[in-house]
């Protein structure tokens, strides 16, 4: 009897794990490959989709011009292709940024361009083939320059793109082959650091710096409506730098940097959604001496904050130090213990963080001798350390990062060139 419940067992386990699926095997970064190879090229962008398609944006210095360039691929494979040129001119191009839509669109491109007197935006989106039409000047008027746009993905399935000029922002929101009628943000020009986030409901929330003040604000407009009064989410202290990121719950988290004057604290707000912000929580202590907040969201509900620990008691120079990651609660209260990213010896400027699009995370980051990342599975399990750079790359800030379908792609200048590795 005995003998025969045994043997029953053993078969129903082993029936059960053949009906199973499958356990998902850990991932790996592969060797970097160039994206470039004549002239110098800078400043990477990358974004990626879940259905495999990635594209990296960047500038590149051929023959005595600047052009605004893009390649495309997919993240099971590599980028395939020729360049596709955007723009080329003597005149100052820079700052390309790229994105894909959710729902499968055409690629999306946006850059700077320096044209009478003035940094302009210019915009375009781009086919499977990689057709594109004449770019859209969207900032012809004035002679105030642009800077800083940046494509925000909206949980309700919006693209929009993002810009500041000397003393205002604006956004356009991305349809199909074309960039829709401009929109207000309440933020004051570039000096403001406008941040935007857009939730489920299609709420729109911006997140700025009043600098005069060292506050930092918030204002929410309904779908369809106008944003309402600004409300004061920071404290006593002076305040810079904040962030924005939606969570898997619909609420959207803001973070910044707070001085009393013995170093930057890091603070946290959270407005939970279809409601308004709650008071602000101490992440970091002001003994952190925090730079570079930066923050992620993920599918597994959990939110994370990363920042540069460093020995600079001032609250308005940039430092290298360590890199450091704190998970957060529904509240924006510390869940979990604090945890260190960069290895010892590694001193960084800021960090990347992607969410990957299945539960985890990718943290990148570079301490000017190599480009370094490692992944964060939910409940603050973190993957070690890997070194994705075969040399030093151009610069010290971290390397673009974008994730998606349980793999990720990072980019960087190295020696004149754009490489990049791909989780997978």
């Amino acid at each position: 009897m005995r003998r025969s419940l045994a043997l029953t067992t053993t078969v129903a386990a082993l029936f059960a794990a053949a009906l199973a699926p499958a356990a998902a095997t850990a991932g790996s970064w592969t060797a970097p490959r160039a994206a470039t190879r004549a002239g110098t090229s800078f400043a990477a962008s990358v974004t990626a989709d879940l259905r495999g398609r990635m594209a990296v944006g960047f500038t590149r210095r051929l023959a005595g011009r600047n052009r605004a360039e893009v390649r495309t691929g997919r993240t099971r494979d590599f980028l395939r292709g020729d360049s596709i040129l955007l723009q080329s001119q003597r005149h100052a191009v820079f700052d390309v940024q790229v994105a894909l839509p959710s729902d499968g669109g055409r690629l999306a491109a946006a850059w700077l361009a320096f044209s009478n007197r003035a940094h302009r935006v210019r915009a375009t989106t781009i086919d499977a083939r990689g057709d594109f039409g004449t770019p859209q000047p969207l900032t012809a008027e004035g002679r105030e320059s642009a800077y800083q746009p940046r494509f925000v993905s909206g949980a309700d399935g919006s693209l929009r793109l993002v810009w500041s000029r000397r003393t205002t922002a604006r956004g356009r929101p991305v349809l199909g082959s074309v960039y829709g009628a401009p929109f207000a943000l309440p933020a004051p020009g570039v000096g403001s650091s406008p941040q935007v986030a857009v939730d489920p409901d299609g709420t729109t929330v911006v997140v700025w710096l009043d600098a005069a003040a060292g506050r930092v604000l918030a204002a929410q407009a309904p779908a369809g409506g106008t944003f309402g009064a600004p409300v004061v989410l920071s404290g006593a202290g002076r305040a810079r730098e904040p962030r924005t990121v939606v969570t898997a719950a619909g609420g959207v988290v803001a973070a910044w940097l707070e001085t009393t004057g013995a170093g930057n604290a890091v603070l946290a707000a959270q407005r939970p959604r279809g409601g308004a912000f709650g008071p602000a929580v101490q992440v970091a202590e002001p003994a952190q001496r925090a730079f570079a907040p930066r923050l992620a969201a993920t599918s597994a509900g959990e939110t994370l904050l990363a920042w540069v620990n460093t020995n600079s008691a001032s609250g308005f120079a940039g430092r290298p130090g360590i890199a450091r990651l704190q998970r957060l609660g529904a509240g924006g209260a510390p869940v979990g213990r604090r945890i260190r990213l960069s290895p010892d010896g590694a001193r960084v400027s800021e960090v990347a963080l992607a969410h990957d699009g299945v539960g985890s995370a990718f943290a990148a980051w570079s301490d000017g001798a190599r480009v370094q990342a490692r992944r964060l599975a939910p409940g603050g399990l973190l993957g070690p350390v890997r070194t994705l750079s075969p040399g030093p790359p151009a610069h010290r800030p971290a390397p673009a990062l974008a994730g998606a379908a349980g793999r990720a792609v990072a980019a960087w200048s190295e020696r004149g060139r754009i490489r990049y590795s791909i989780y997978r």
